[in-house]
Parts: structure tokens; C-alpha cells; sequence
């Protein structure tokens, strides 16, 4: 009895869970098609992305960089360039500890960055003092901002020239649909080698 009362209670929570998903991702259809233009536009600039982010968006950021140098190579595209700042360890604690953890970006940024690059920040909150950060030197230096947020958009928001933005609070939600935007986009740079 109790399996089939715990079966009908997750199934109820699963498709609650899947009907919220859906609206936010129609809500998102234009931001999104702006990001997919802009990360075109770069590639075919030849220029580089670096990605930043915290905890599962430093994994986010990481999974997306690589998507974006190998997911999206087919024949006919040009490479695009891309870079999470968050896969070197030993450069983070460095810096941390050295700098202080909210320039655990800014330091490579001012090393490597150079004017006409680009930061893509993932940030649920918006609001985390290194990505901040980052975002504020990377507008400075000459680099443009990409966002992917959630909720308000915290401070990240009015840093950026491109935003994808989750309208939720619930983190765990955002994350999930940050996945499905980030594979989308992939897709769709792969498969089309012209997004005149």
C-alpha cells in the first residue's frame, strides 16, 4: 500500500514539476533566440567565451564550455572558441587565497581577456560577488557580457548585453532549465552552419 501511495505522490510531484517547466521555457523563447545569434555572431568573429559560475553553475559553465568547442564543430562551422574558468582548480584556490575569492575570475580575465571577448556568467542568484565581479571588469576591459540567470537577475542583469533569464526562485528548476537551454543552443549552432 505504501509504494503505490509514495508511486501516486511522486507521479503527481513529476508532472506538477514538468507542467512549471514548460511556460518558463515559452517566456524564454526570445532570450534564447538572442543568445543562439550572439554566440554565432562570435564564432564567426573568431572571438572567445569564457564561462564562469558557482557550484552547479561552475559545473554548468564547464559542461557548456565544452559543448561549445566540441559539441558544436561540424563541417562547413567555424570553431568557437570557449573557456570555463572555473575547470582549473589550482588557478581558483590560487587566487582565493591569494586575492581574495571575489577576483577568483577577474585574475585570469586580465590575463587572458582581451577587448572584444566575451564572459558568459551563470548566476541563479545574480547576485554572487565574483561573478559580479568578473562581469563588472569584463565590461570595463571591453568585453561583452552574456547572462543566464534566474529570478530577478540580481546585479548580473544590468551588466549584461545578452540575458537568458529562468523567471523562478525555485534553483533547482532554474539549473535544470539552464541545462536544457545550454543543449538547445548547442543543437542549433551544430546543425546550422548559417544563422543569417
Amino acid at each position: 500500500m505504501t509504494e503505490d501511495i509514495t508511486s501516486a505522490a511522486l507521479r503527481s510531484s513529476w508532472e506538477e514539476y514538468v507542467a512549471g517547466a514548460g511556460p518558463l521555457l515559452l517566456t524564454m523563447a526570445q532570450q534564447v533566440h538572442r543568445l543562439v545569434v550572439e554566440l554565432d555572431r562570435i564564432r564567426r568573429a573568431g572571438g572567445t567565451v569564457y564561462l564562469i559560475g558557482n557550484g552547479g553553475s561552475a559545473s554548468a559553465a564547464s559542461h557548456l564550455a565544452q559543448d561549445l568547442l566540441k559539441g558544436t564543430s561540424a563541417p562547413g562551422n567555424p570553431p568557437l572558441r570557449a573557456l570555463a574558468l572555473t575547470d582549473n582548480l589550482s588557478m581558483l584556490t590560487a587566487y582565493a587565497n591569494d586575492t581574495g575569492y571575489e577576483n577568483v575570475f577577474v585574475e585570469p580575465l586580465r590575463l587572458l581577456g582581451r577587448e572584444g571577448d566575451h564572459v558568459l556568467a551563470i548566476s541563479c542568484s545574480g547576485t554572487s560577488p565574483n561573478v559580479v565581479s568578473a562581469a563588472r571588469y569584463a565590461r570595463a576591459a571591453g568585453m561583452s557580457v552574456i547572462a543566464v540567470t534566474a529570478g530577478d537577475g540580481g546585479d548580473l542583469r544590468r551588466l549584461a548585453d545578452v540575458e537568458v533569464n529562468v523567471p523562478t526562485k525555485d534553483v533547482g528548476l532554474a539549473e535544470a532549465l539552464h541545462s536544457m537551454v545550454f543543449h538547445f543552443v548547442t543543437q542549433v549552432l551544430r546543425d546550422s552552419p548559417a544563422l543569417d
